[in-house]
């Protein structure tokens, strides 16, 4: 709120104070008739005066009430204090023979049925707490209109008294906030929040026991299992102690538990140095400095660790406050090294030490028993859901009823019982799904941000229909761009790392649990957003391309996949929320596994992710008396590649998609004009004919291992089973295959007939690797080259010395094809699209053959075209050589293309290429998760 409006509410706010109550509103009509915003902010800020319980208020407001006075069964015995919300009376229980404090509503509020109903609310609400830190409720009345309610009498002081002699010792304050997170965290539990924590409201007896007072302003949340419940009071209304409110109650927004845990931060704030954390000359001021200043730092005699739970509690933000109570008593504990010790009590008399002895034998046999790991998780049953054979996009997302997920860019969605997956019809055309809020009622969705297929715009909008809104200007941004041009994201499968996201941002976004915030990628950095799109700060910044990513239950973690430039291979990252530091989650593990696409169990017990074509789960270190790391435990094994899991929301099961893997050989039929099976039997890609047209070299699927067969496809050898093989080539007289395998990836050579397989390359591509590698005419050397950003040159191996050099000349080409004369080098530009480049090896110049973007060069055995794929893999080009003029050869967008559309050119000028003929369906996994 700006200054000057500040000063327009502190100017009205002070001269309706000098007005009679009965006249206020009146008052507050006749002075701003044209502005109800500000009346509004002034009658809440009268409004909240008149409900600080305890403080000053006239004594003619209330009712008298003298000793002797029978309440139901108590007889009044002295005045306690009086507030505008009531007095409280101490009284004698007839019936129990003790004393309690009766707390009385006045007679001006008693003809209130809005006071009244506020009244009967906190008593009911407080009376269903049943914890050592927090007054007890005995019992409610009405006698003569008088209301009145029976509580727990305590008899000690209140925090205020003690803080006015100054301020408290650390370990004394440590005692009292764990004693008050703990009581706290049972009213929380109960779906209440106080939402008037201060020292006036919370009691120390004399033997140090804290009690939390007043539950007169408390919230009853609304929660999933109770949809009725009423609040104790309205929203939109400032209600609470300037002073103590958090900036949400401030702003008269709705508020929730971490409401409680600001207010808890400035009373532990003002326990540790004697003086109000936030100050200034009247209400308005304190609020102004709630919603826009720190408080001053606390005494240097206060911990280190003391001060940072100090002001965690006081972010304005409540996603970055503690998320619960339990976690703030957690911090508080005094076994806490950095936190002070609390003073352990008397010793007890000799003769309880044995008894003493017992207790302790037991609380250790207690503690081996329940420190046991418990048994792993497993899945006990299969369901297929689906069953189309489509394929199923990522993320899968559910609601509870419905599994929802985009399909080549549309949108679809599916019962969790199974049967036929549908579209799923979204308030704004070109757009996909990212996510659904927590409360399942919006999805968050993406779509292109004016026609650039690297940037996508966030948008909102209700799952049950409604207008969408954009959030902000909020931009999500990739490395990658569209492959086939459509403005259609689909999934990239890579063999045995499974199959995996090319589009990487169909998960780059996601909401906080407590649906206030979102976090996003732009390129290499996590940024966070309020859920409005407002309020963006950068949180993490990464090596490589990050996606996949997702939030804690609890809202302080983010899990992610990093990848380099799309890579096979990707590794799990942990993010804090507080303070943005960032640590492998794995760091162990092979790096070269393709680890993804996690998801957290509700109670945030397992995360379960996808490694090597697996699901793997993640047991987290949830207990006290846990003493192991977390625990990973494989979950799934077998020929089906399964990918994407996503936990139920009951946590009884997980959706997965699963990938039966097959890939079925075509051969382009020029005569005919059509693709027809061949090579029967083989299930594999990027194959390749040896010269003589009487061998053939392949990567198999699903194992993705180098074989060799016979033209016919007999004869089968597996050559090597090096992880990550790919784009195997034939040297000159057959008698050799080069390929790429690993990761980093390196060119090695293998004998056709089996035997020793040696490296050749050692990384001098660049930091993406050595592939495409392209023999010599006479077999001596190999050419290869690698892209890393627009960045990129041709190597050439001399096999004989191992000497690598680059070609002078090359900058910016890469995936080199070496032509059948040894003159030419064919391949792409690195600058922007992939143009079709040639490099002359006499001249030691390249020229663009093709501005087009283009893929998979191939020549053709007598060198007399060159063969390649346009850039959306949907048509076949060839470029004859001897007058540049470029055909189409033939269309495929009609066939299910494995990665990317690989194609090559057989001994007779046809073309091979491979058809996805695998099974892609959504299964749901019965697991045990103990």
């Amino acid at each position: 709120m700006q200054a000057e409006r500040w000063k327009q509410i502190e100017e009205l706010y002070q001269a309706a104070l000098a007005q009679p109550a009965e006249k206020r509103a009146v008052f507050l009509a006749q002075a701003c008739p044209d502005d109800p915003q500000l009346r509004g902010e002034v009658q809440s800020l009268l409004d909240q005066q008149a409900d600080s319980f305890l403080e000053s208020s006239p004594v003619s407001a209330i009712q008298a009430l003298s000793a002797g006075a029978k309440l139901g069964n108590f007889e009044i015995v002295k005045l306690l204090g009086r507030g505008g919300m009531g007095e409280v009376w101490r009284a004698r229980d007839a019936r129990l023979k003790r004393d309690v404090a009766i707390k009385v509503l006045p007679a001006g509020l008693a003809r209130d049925p809005d006071r009244i109903a506020r009244f009967e609310r906190e008593a009911r609400a407080a009376s269903a707490l049943n914890h050592p830190n927090i007054v007890a409720i005995y019992d409610i009345g009405r006698d003569n209109g008088t209301y009145w309610i029976a509580s727990e009498l305590v008899s000690g002081e209140t925090l205020r008294r003690m803080i006015e002699r100054g301020p408290l010792p650390a370990p004394k304050a440590v005692e009292i906030a764990t004693q008050v997170a703990a009581g706290l965290a049972a009213a929380h539990a109960a779906s209440l929040v106080h939402r008037d924590l201060k020292p006036d409201n919370i009691m120390v007896t004399r033997g140090g026991q804290v009690k939390i007072l007043d539950f007169g302003l408390a919230k009853q949340r609304r929660t999933a299992a109770d949809s009725t419940t009423s609040y104790l009071t309205d929203e939109g209304t400032v209600l609470g102690t300037a002073g103590y409110m958090s900036p949400e109650q401030v702003r008269g927004e709705p508020v929730d538990h971490r409401s409680d845990l600001f207010s808890f931060g400035v009373v532990l704030y003002e326990m540790l140095s004697g003086r109000r954390a936030f100050a200034g000359g009247s209400s308005v001021e304190v609020m102004n400095a709630i919603l826009k200043e720190d408080p001053p730092e606390l005494p240097a005699s206060v911990p280190p660790a003391l001060g940072r739970i100090v002001r965690r509690c006081l972010e304005k933000e409540p996603a970055r406050r503690f998320q619960s109570a339990a976690d703030l008593a957690f911090a508080l504990q005094p076994s806490s090294p950095s936190l002070p010790r609390v003073a352990a009590p008397p010793r007890r008399a000799r003769r309880k030490w044995a008894a003493l002895a017992a207790s302790v034998a037991a609380l250790v046999s207690a503690y081996v028993w329940l420190s046991r790991p418990p048994p792993p998780p497993r899945v006990t049953g299969t369901v297929q859901i689906t069953n189309d054979g489509r394929g199923n996009g990522a993320p899968l997302l559910t609601d509870g009823t419905r599994l929802l997920f985009n399909l080549a860019g549309e949108p679809r969605q599916v019962s969790v019982k199974g049967g036929e997956s549908v579209t799923l019809a979204l308030p704004m055309q070109n757009a996909w799904l990212a996510d659904i809020s927590p409360d399942r009622s919006e999805f968050l969705m993406y779509r292109f941000h004016e026609g650039d297929h690297f940037r996508y715009e966030l948008w909102r909008a209700p799952l049950l229909g409604g207008s969408p809104r954009r959030l902000g200007s909020l931009v999500l941004t990739t490395q990658f761009g569209l492959a086939n041009g459509t403005g259609s994201p689909t999934p990239r499968r890579m063999g045995a790392a499974g199959p995996q996201l090319y589009f990487l941002h169909e998960s780059a976004a996601a909401w906080s649990p407590d649906g206030q915030q979102l976090v996003y990628i732009q390129d290499v950095e996590l940024h966070l957003a309020r859920s409005d799109g407002s309020e963006v700060r950068k949180l993490a910044t990464f090596a490589g391309q990050p996606f996949f990513v997702r939030w804690s239950p609890d809202g302080h973690r983010l899990r992610l996949s990093v990848s380099d430039a799309g890579d096979t291979a990707a590794s799990l990252w942990e993010v804090s929320v507080d303070d943005g530091h960032v640590q492998r989650l794995l760091p162990g593990w092979d790096p070269s596994w393709y680890n993804c696409c996690g998801n957290w169990t509700a109670n945030g017990k397992y995360y379960v992710f996808q490694s090597r074509s697996n699901i793997w789960a993640l047991r987290e270190k949830t207990g006290f008396f846990q003493r192991t790391s977390p625990e990973r435990v494989q979950l799934t094994t077998g020929p089906m590649a399964m990918y994407w899991p996503l936990p139920s929301l009951d946590g009884k099961r997980l959706f997965i998609t699963g990938y039966q893997p097959r890939n079925e050989f075509l051969r382009y039929d020029p005569q005919s004009r059509q693709f027809v099976p061949t090579l029967a039997g083989l299930s594999g890609n990027e194959l390749e004919f040896s010269r003589d047209g009487k061998w053939v070299a392949y990567v198999s699927i699903p194992d993705r291992s180098l074989f060799r067969a016979a033209a016919d496809g007999s004869q089968r050898l597996r050559i090597t089973s090096l992880p990550f093989v790919g784009t195997p080539h034939w040297s000159p007289d057959g008698t050799q295959i080069a390929f790429t395998a690993g990761n980093p990836r390196r060119i090695y050579v293998a004998p056709f007939d089996g035997g020793a397989v040696r490296r050749v390359t050692d990384g001098e591509s660049g930091k993406n690797g050595d592939i495409d590698p392209s023999w010599s005419p006479d077999g001596a050397s190999l050419a290869f080259g690698a892209r890393w950003g627009n960045e990129g040159s041709i190597h050439v191996v001399d096999l004989t010395t191992k000497h690598v050099s680059a070609l002078p000349g090359s900058e910016r080409m890469w995936s080199p094809r070496w032509s059948p004369d040894g003159r030419l080098i064919a391949g792409l530009s690195a600058s922007g699209a992939d143009k079709l480049m040639m490099y002359d090896l006499r001249t030691r110049k390249q020229t663009v053959l093709l501005e087009q973007e283009s893929g998979w060069p191939s020549w053709s055995p007598d060198g007399e075209f060159l063969f390649f794929a346009s850039g959306d893999a949907s048509w076949i080009w060839r470029l004859r050589m001897r007058d540049r003029r470029v055909e189409r050869v033939i269309r495929l967008n009609n066939l299910r293309l494995p990665e990317g559309g690989w194609f090559a050119a057989a001994p007779d000028n046809s073309l091979i290429t491979a058809r996805d003929a695998g099974t892609d369906e959504i299964y749901a996994l019965d697991w045990e998760a103990p």
